[in-house]
Parts: C-alpha cells; structure tokens; sequence
C-alpha cells in the first residue's frame, strides 16, 4: 500500500515530531502535550470487536478519550493531529516471557533489543530471569530520557541448589557465588524465606520465577512469603517434584511452558528438573481426566498459562536425525492442550522464551501467534487478547497496559491490514507509539 492513502508520508511524521520538541521548550511549564489519532479501527486487547472511531485523544502519553464528540485543549498546549486513513490500532504487544538480560556486554546489548522490539510492535515483556542489575541499569537510563525503551516486569530466581550448575545461570550472577546472588537465589528447607524475598524485591523485581529442583512444601512456603511481600510468583508448570496440580494448590499466579502441563497426568514426577523432556507425550492425551481437571481449575482461578510454543517447534527444526523426536512430541501435545485450555477458559498469555541478542528482523511473537491460529485454533482477535490484555495480567501491569482504554498507557501499534482475518497483519506495522511517543514509523518513499 502506498504512502500517501489518508496517511501522508511516515518521514513527514517523524518531521513533524522533531519540530513538536523544538516548540514544547517553549511552552510554559505545565503545558500539556496531546496526541489525537483521526479515523481509526481500534482494537482493543480485551476481545471485543473492532470498532470504527473518528478520533482517539492521547494526554501527556495516557488514552484520554476514544471517539469524543468534541476534542477541547488549551489554546497554549501541544497537539498533533495524525490522520490514519481508517487503519488499524491494537495495544502495544506484550512478550510474556523473555530473557532480555544475561549476556555479555548487556547494558548496550538490552538498549538494542528493546529499541529492536519496539519497532517491531512490542512494548513491554515479562523478563523470566537474568541479570536484573543489567534491567535495573536500563531502567535508570529511560527515567532519565536517555533512550526509549520496553516496560519490564522482571523476576528474581529461586531454585534447588543443583539448579545452580547452570552456566546460564553463572553467566548472569557474575561477580557473586551461584546461587548467592540476590536475584538468583539457592533455595533449601533452612533459607530464611523472609530475608530472601526482600532480597529479592530490592533488587527492582516484581515477581519470583520458582524455577526447578523444589518440593511442593517449600514452593507453598516460598509463594506465601512472596505474596505476603506484595510480590508475584511465576513458576515453570513442572517444577520436579513438585507437579502442575502442587504449584496450584500453593497459589501460583502464572505457570510457563505449556508441554510441561503434561507432568499433572504422569504416575510420578522425576526429582531433577533435568528430566523435563521426557514427559509421556504419546501415553497421556491432552483430555485425560487430570488434564481436564488441571485446567478447569486454572480456568476457574484464572491462572494464565505462558505458552512458549515457538521454541518447540524451532527446536524440531533445528534437530538432526531422531534428536527433536522430544520437541515433535512436546509441540504436537503443547499446541493441543493450548486449544483445550482456551475453550475451557484459561488466560492464554502468549509468551516466546526468544528474546536473545540473535539478529531478526521482527520479534518473535508474531510467530508465536501464528502458531496459536494455526496450531491451536485460536481466533486472531483471541491471539491478539493472548498478546496484549492476557499477557499484561500475566506480568501484573494490567492496571496500566494490555488494551486501549481511557486512563491507560498509549502504547499503540498501527497497522496497513486487517489482523481479524489475518493473524499475520500483525507484522504490517506503519507506526509504534510508545507513552504516547512515536518511536517508530516505517520509511515508505
């Protein structure tokens, strides 16, 4: 589609906002910037169908108004006005699981990948465990405008003490011993549990990532302790021992990795989380009883699941002979239960487990929804729902992110098709708004 059609020129746009900053160092202190976004198709991450508006009004970066019948600013305030042209608005993607910190040379490596997601239409993620001083440090520098950036949730994590022979785990705690670092922590049955969730918290962390080698009594002890510290406790859906029915009865908030769900049907669960390939994917339908009775649960208690079904299918990929046999059995049980648990009613967080410093040109969550299309049957708008709403609860930034509505974050993704009938129009991104702020719009000549 060309770039004129009610759009004008994208180039013009960025234009028009570096001339915006110029005038705004004019304006009396106070003065408020507005953002109004004419003749749009606003989808709005909460399911509902798409809706027609004239006009979407943004505040100082917040939703203040959808299809107003009058726009009124002060005569001495900012405003831009932005003609759509009638294309389509969804809430800012959100990653439910990634990994954006953890690797060498993070501080410039974290700033790339997050200008990279932005453009590709993600705006805020769920880090499920790395180096939080690197997210810490990135953090700082965005309240100090020196860049823009993702919002983050981002965990600490507390595992068995043999989890700690991960070099990956290492990698992301230098300078402290394994698993003595505060936002990667050995977790045993004497641990002053009080002391470790508020070392935890301190570091900036919002949620716990139970990770492996725990036991269902110290999971339940560890979730109460983090609850009680205003925290969340995030957990792979098998921990080894403790299984996806033990991580429920200790009130988990979200569980990850959808094959692991398979663990709640098995006779008995391995000690070490170094066997969580080889669940009976062949022996244990996705309907078996306590597989129906694990998500009717979730559905009632509305625990979401993060799904992370991408990495199985690129693991078949990649595999040589007979070596993803696993990832084939894992991914064909994954997507179906993916589609049982979301008729059933359970919160489908669409989560990638990806976001490494690889060089891609789009993130990889738009693929993980094609995949909940394609594979588990979900609608688009339901994948979108699974993108945005689903996966702001997921990261506990629901009040303030997930959906357009007025009162939240304008994080907005404009896009040249119609993602309702195809998931993959998710991918044609014309312009990214992050708080209000343009930070991307393709360069069309």
């Amino acid at each position: 589609m060309g770039g004129q059609d009610g759009l004008g020129k994208p180039v013009a746009i960025v234009r028009r906002f570096i001339e915006l900053m110029l005038v705004l160092a004019l304006l009396p202190a106070g003065a408020t910037e507005w953002l109004v976004l004419h003749d749009a198709v606003v989808i709005d991450g909460r399911g509902n169908p798409p809706r027609s508006v004239a006009a979407l009004v943004i505040r100082d970066g917040i939703v203040s108004d959808i299809d107003p019948v009058q726009i009124q600013t002060e005569v001495l305030d900012s405003v831009t006005h932005i003609d759509l042209g009638g294309r389509t608005v969804i809430p800012g993607l959100i990653d439910s699981h990634v990994h954006l910190s953890g690797y060498p040379g993070d501080r410039a490596g974290i700033e790339q990948r997050m200008q990279q997601a932005l453009r590709g239409g993600v705006t805020s993620v769920r880090d499920m465990a790395g180096d939080t001083r690197a997210l810490a440090d990135a953090e700082r520098a965005m309240a100090r405008d020196e860049f823009i950036g993702l919002t983050v949730a981002y965990s600490a994590l507390f595992g068995g003490p043999s989890m700690f022979d991960d070099p990956r785990i290492s990698l992301a705690s230098v300078g402290h011993e394994p698993g003595n670092a505060p936002w990667a922590q050995a977790i045993e049955a004497d641990t002053d549990l009080v002391r470790a969730v508020a070392a935890a918290r301190a570091t900036g962390a919002t949620g716990i990532k139970i990770y492996g080698n725990l036991d269902a009594g110290l999971i339940t002890d560890i979730t109460a302790e983090v609850h009680r510290q205003g925290m969340q406790a995030w957990a792979h859906s098998t921990v080894f021992p403790a299984g996806p029915v033990d991580l429920l009865d200790a009130g988990v908030d979200v569980l990850s990795h959808a094959p692991y769900l398979v663990w709640a049907a098995a006779p008995s669960i391995p000690d070490d989380y170094g066997a969580r390939r080889e669940g009976d994917y062949a022996a244990i339908d996705p309907e078996h009883p306590r597989i129906r009775r694990l998500l009717k649960r979730m559905a009632k208690e509305q625990v979401p699941i993060d799904t992370t079904l991408l990495i199985y299918r690129d693991a078949i990929q990649q595999a040589e002979g007979d070596a993803g046999s696993w990832a084939t059995a894992a991914f064909a049980w994954g997507t179906t239960v993916v589609g049982l648990a979301h008729e059933l009613g359970v919160p489908i967080a669409a989560g990638t487990d990806r976001f490494t410093p690889d060089d891609w040109s789009l993130p990889d969550l738009h693929e993980e929804l094609v995949v909940l299309v394609e594979e588990s049957g979900l609608t688009p708008l339901e994948a979108i729902t699974a993108a945005t709403w689903n996966s702001a609860r997921a990261a506990g930034l629901q009040s303030s992110r997930g959906s357009i509505e007025t009162g939240k974050a304008a994080d907005l993704v404009v896009l040249d098709a119609d993602p309702v009938t195809d998931i993959r129009a998710t991918q044609q991104i014309v312009m990214v708004f992050k708080d209000g702020k343009l930070v991307h719009a393709r360069n069309e000549q």
